[in-house]
Parts: structure tokens; C-alpha cells; sequence
């Protein structure tokens, strides 16, 4: 529960940064249905290595559409 505290703290100070971030399937670059770390630095590179983990709330690795909702403020 703590851990999604913090992440939902991170991603609401962080949104606006995000506010034009790519549409999901845009960034899905190889139609997986997840984003992988590169796939998401490429569409935003002002995002953190740690705010995608902090992100990625299953800990699968990769964000879903639901994750990347949340951090690109979609």
C-alpha cells in the first residue's frame, strides 16, 4: 500500500511533464501490448528510469496500458 502511495505522489507531481506523451499503441513500437524501458524512453525522454519502475506497479518490467496511463497522464 506504501509503495502505492509513493508511486501515485511521483506520477501526480510528474503529469504535466508528461501531458504529450505518445498515444499507447504509438509507443508500442513492436505490438507487444507492454512498454518496455526503451520503447517508453523514446517517447519520453524526460522520463526517470526509477519513475518507470515506480511506474510499473506489477513489477512485470514493462508497463501496461493502465501504467502507462497513469505515468503519460492519458
Amino acid at each position: 500500500m506504501k509503495r502505492i502511495l509513493v508511486t501515485l505522489a511521483i506520477l501526480g507531481f510528474s503529469a504535466p511533464a508528461f501531458a504529450q506523451a505518445a498515444d499507447f499503441s504509438a509507443v508500442d513500437s513492436d505490438q507487444n501490448g507492454a512498454l518496455s524501458w526503451e520503447e517508453v524512453a523514446v517517447a519520453m525522454p524526460e522520463i526517470s528510469e526509477d519513475a518507470f519502475r515506480s511506474a510499473d506497479v506489477d513489477g512485470s518490467g514493462d508497463l501496461s496500458a493502465e501504467e502507462y496511463a497513469a505515468v503519460s497522464g492519458q
